[in-house]
Order: structure tokens, then C-alpha cells, then sequence
């Protein structure tokens, strides 16, 4: 029996996209300073962009590799690396313009059945779901390391954030899989509640071992990202200090994970707005870094998901 095709709402992920545009817009008018003030901000750096660049393939690497890893020892069909390297890459280029959760549950779970997974769409998505859970949790775990620190409750900032993300990982290697479960019952139940034919995800089996491997790549994809997005506003003039980068950066992150525009386009901006204007930095500075993180994010994952296209299916 065939499996049904994933319906992809385009009525709806036009609206979003346009809500998306409105309140990205809004935040410009909101927060710009004179125009003279923008342009005089602006230097661009092609080799401090490359730096970006980097911080986005090393993403995606690592993302990738847990893709897999969840995914196959989860007893999905074994595939090639850069089938989820590729797959990954096109997914965030194509998550700039359809709502994060449909191109991330729906969107790469089809692209591994395309690149020739045998695997039920119901299967291919619970990996998914463990990774948006890491996702989610991780930058909460940060914008409280971030807060302790604005309020002095932590003196020491750089070996506080060693020590609460060693402490985070040591955590969720034995909670992963029950949250995981949680998560999934979750959402099967809300699938259900639209339409009572969807079938569950695959109830998650995460061994320890597996869990620390999914735990460790994740917090390497986390401070990579924070590499893209260093690299992307000092490309175009803005170099933010580590500390202030490392403070705004979980309430961008955990805003953008909302997931109702697609990237989390004006949502994903008004926490980098509200945690650079907290932290005291300029109008200008802040405008010119919210355009070129998003800007960049398209570029680096278009280009990583061009030179990648060889590998988009497993060879036969």
C-alpha cells in the first residue's frame, strides 16, 4: 500500500509568509534610526562573511550527523551521509518561505522517503521531533545563564556557561528519551484532534549512549550557529562583543523557534531587537544585524545546499 503524499497548506504558508514580512518590516520602522546613520554602519567584509559561511557548514554538519544517527538507530533505512547533509541544507533554504515546523517534520522526513528511505513518514518524523525538543530546551537553558549573569548572580560569565552547559548535558542524557516520549504523545494527539485517520509517530527507543552522542552534537550546532551569526553581522560592520552575542542570542533563538512565520521571520528578529536593545547597543548596529543574519542565513544554507545537490539521493 502507497503511502499518502504529505499535504503541504500553501494558502495558509503564503499568509504567514506575508505575517512574517509585516512584522519584520514593522520592527525596522519601529527600531531604524536616520538612514545616513544605517549607511554609515554598513562595511562590508567578504572574508569576515566567509566566517559565517563556516559557522553554517559546521551547523549543518553536525546537524546532519545527528540527523543520521537519531534516524538510523532509531531503525530508519540506513542512507549516505550527504543525503541528510544535502537534504538538510535545501530544507533551510526552503524554511525561509514555509513555516518552520511543516518543511522540518513534514518537508525532511519526505526528502529522505524522495532519496530513497523505506521508512514510514510516521518513523521518519520522530527523530525529528527529539531534535526540535533539544532545540527548544537549550536556548531556555542559556537566557538563564544570560539573565544570571545581567543580575550579577554569576561573577565568573565564561566558566558559568561551561559549567551550565556541561550540567545541561548531563541532564538530559537520561531525560531525553522520556521528554521525547512526552513530546511525541503530544503531538500525535493534536495530528489526531485535526484529523483522526493520521497515524502516531514511532514511540521513541533513545539508548544512553545514543542520547549523549544527540546531547553532544547538539550543543555543538548551538555555539556553531552562534559562529553564523557573528560572522554574518560582522561581515556587514556590526562586530558584537562574545559576551553581548552569547546573551541576546537564546531569546532570538528560542523566539525563532516558535515556528508559526517561516524561519521565524519578524519573530526570530523582535528577540534579537529586544535582547541587543537590553544589552545597549545602537539603533544602527541593531538593524544592520537583524537584515544580515537573515540575509545570510539564505545565502549559506543556498550555497551549502548547491554544492551538496550530488548527493541528494542514495546511488543504487
Amino acid at each position: 500500500m502507497t503511502e499518502p503524499r504529505p499535504r503541504i497548506p500553501i494558502a495558509s504558508s503564503i499568509a504567514k509568509f506575508l505575517l512574517g514580512v509585516v512584522l519584520f518590516a514593522a520592527l525596522i520602522w519601529w527600531v531604524a534610526p536616520p538612514w545616513d546613520e544605517i549607511r554609515d554602519r554598513v562595511q562590508l567584509s567578504i572574508p569576515l562573511l566567509s566566517i559565517s559561511l563556516l559557522g553554517s557548514f559546521v551547523a549543518t554538519v553536525v546537524t546532519a550527523a545527528r540527523w543520521k544517527l537519531l534516524s538510523e538507530g532509531m531503525g530508519a533505512t540506513r542512507l549516505p551521509y550527504g543525503v541528510y547533509f544535502h537534504w538538510l541544507a535545501l530544507t533551510r533554504v526552503v524554511g525561509q518561505f514555509m513555516p518552520t515546523i511543516v518543511v522540518d517534520l513534514l518537508g525532511r522526513s519526505a526528502a529522505l522517503r524522495h532519496a530513497g528511505s523505506e521508512t514510514s513518514m510516521g518513523h521518519l518524523m520522530t527523530p525529528v521531533v527529539l531534535e526540535r525538543l533539544l532545540d527548544l530546551l537549550l536556548p531556555f537553558v542559556m537566557l538563564a545563564w544570560a539573565l544570571a549573569v545581567r543580575l550579577e548572580i554569576i561573577g565568573a560569565p565564561y566558566l558559568g556557561l561551561t559549567l551550565i552547559t556541561g550540567l545541561f548535558a548531563l541532564a538530559m542524557i537520561p531525560l531525553l528519551g522520556p521528554l521525547a516520549g512526552l513530546a511525541l504523545r503530544t503531538y500525535g494527539w493534536l495530528r489526531r484532534f485535526r484529523n483522526p485517520d493520521e497515524p502516531s509517530p514511532e514511540r521513541p527507543n533513545v539508548s544512553r549512549s545514543l542520547s549523549a552522542k544527540i546531547v553532544g552534537l547538539a550543543v555543538a550546532r548551538y555555539f556553531s550557529i552562534l559562529v553564523q551569526y557573528w560572522g554574518a553581522g560582522a561581515g556587514f560592520g556590526v562586530l558584537l562583543p562574545a559576551l553581548v552575542l552569547l546573551s541576546a542570542a537564546p531569546v532570538a533563538q528560542a523566539a525563532g523557534l516558535v515556528g508559526i512565520t517561516p524561519g521565524g521571520l519578524g519573530i526570530q528578529e523582535s528577540g534579537w531587537v529586544g535582547g541587543l536593545k537590553y544589552l545597549a547597543q545602537d539603533e544602527a548596529s541593531i538593524v544592520v544585524f537583524m537584515a544580515a543574519t537573515r540575509l545570510m542565513m539564505s545565502v549559506n544554507f543556498g550555497l551549502l545546499s548547491l554544492f551538496s545537490y550530488p548527493w541528494r539521493r542514495a546511488k543504487r
